[in-house]
């Protein structure tokens, strides 16, 4: 098999292209985009959605897509509404903006929303306070049309009661500089570290 053959999704899943239906995935994620809980951006409320976070099941409008696409990859994985995969259009209609409500806090985090003319680091710091640091998001509850699926490090830190970005490096204990070891004697770059 050729590699010009395959496609890969944004969720990874690899595909022969001639065995993609590209128009009826679209038309599906047309079908679920115009829910009336997917009509509304989910970051900002504006009416109308043109872009996705096919990872988090996000449908948004077109600013609020761009700050998805600054928050990178390892968090958000944005592309317009075309050219989607079944994989990710299945996501999409497992999550979709409701369910990513109880997921990412919406509802609270909306009561925090910059002024639409605050500067582009203020929004920036709001989409990673939602998503990253998942500041608003209830962790006592997981929707039960997630059970068993596996979103990476930011819905599984749902169920590991919000999990923290540095957590997530491996980094949650170090709370002060006497944790590292200083003597620069060794050449091991990770020896300085006491972990």
């Amino acid at each position: 098999m050729n590699s010009q053959d395959l496609w890969t999704s944004k969720l990874g899943k690899t595909y022969q292209k001639d065995q993609v239906d590209f128009d009826t995935a679209a038309k599906e994620l047309e079908s679920i985009r115009n829910q009336p809980c997917n009509k509304r951006c989910a970051d900002c409320g504006a009416n109308g959605t043109v872009w996705s976070s096919v990872n988090l099941g996000v449908f948004t409008c077109m600013r609020c897509g761009s700050f998805h696409r600054a928050l990178g990859t390892h968090i958000s994985k944005p592309k317009g509404c075309t050219g989607t995969s079944p994989d990710e259009v299945e996501n999409m209609k497992r999550i979709g903006n409701s369910t990513a409500d109880t997921i990412y806090g919406s509802s609270a985090a909306m009561k925090s929303l910059p002024p639409p003319d605050a500067p582009h680091n203020q929004w920036l710091e709001f989409f990673r306070d939602k998503y990253e640091r998942r500041k608003w998001a209830d962790t006592t509850t997981l929707p039960r049309s997630l059970a068993g699926l596996d979103q990476g490090p930011i819905v599984n830190a749902v169920e590991q009661q919000k999990v923290g970005t540095k957590d997530l490096l491996g980094l949650g204990e170090m709370n002060s500089a006497s944790q590292f070891n200083r003597d620069s004697s060794s050449n091991d770059f990770f020896s300085q570290f006491n972990l």
